[in-house]
């Protein structure tokens, strides 16, 4: 009797561990093997549909401001949800092909621009990123844990170099530094919390 009872723990115990590495090498796939080619183009092929929660610091010459914000992309649809600061709280920005929908539920507002010419180029969403990586001068290189994705754009004086850092063994993003011509960072958003859909 006793020795089927150790019979059995010991062949539960093989199970779990084998269970344990499955899920480790095979259903996870084992990303710490993952090579960085691998990780940019899951990062450029996948992307598109996203939700994530994100610190957003934007630099001006005279002051820095700090935001905390729900991120939402989904086909051609995207959506922002301003947490924090509390005056401008439960904000949201919307952009659905080419209209654009700003709705503020504290001063009961709500504007809508159809045919909106930037709507395309929202900075701010990873799916812009990608797009101007695409198109643009770009590189990616490893530096400690991550993998930095880099991209100079031709058209705008503000924004002028993006970086994407992402992390080597998950290869979700991390933050996003947003630069001027002169190399000076104008918008970081760092990824608290990030879902790939």
């Amino acid at each position: 009797m006793k020795l089927k009872k150790n019979m059995f723990i010991f062949v539960l115990i093989c199970i779990t561990v084998f269970f344990v590495f499955y899920y480790i090498f095979c259903v996870l796939g084992n990303n710490k093997n993952r090579n960085q080619n691998e990780i940019v183009d899951d990062i450029l092929i996948n992307m598109k549909q996203y939700e994530a929660d994100i610190t957003v610091t934007v630099k001006s010459n005279k002051n820095e401001n700090y935001y905390t914000m729900t991120q939402q992309e989904s086909n051609n649809t995207s959506k922002l949800i301003i947490n924090t600061p509390e005056n401008i709280k439960n904000m949201t920005i919307e952009t659905d092909n080419n209209i654009l929908k700003i709705t503020n539920t504290k001063i009961n507002m709500e504007k809508i621009y159809n045919d909106y010419k930037f709507i395309l180029n929202n900075n701010l969403f990873l799916n812009t990123f990608i797009e101007d990586y695409k198109k643009s001068d770009s590189k990616a290189y490893e530096q400690n844990d991550e993998i930095i994705l880099e991209t100079k754009l031709n058209n705008n004086t503000y924004v002028k170099f993006k970086e994407l850092h992402l992390d080597k063994i998950t290869g979700n993003p991390k933050e996003l530094i947003i630069k001027d011509n002169t190399q000076k960072t104008c918008i970081r958003i760092i990824y608290n919390d990030i879902k790939i859909k």
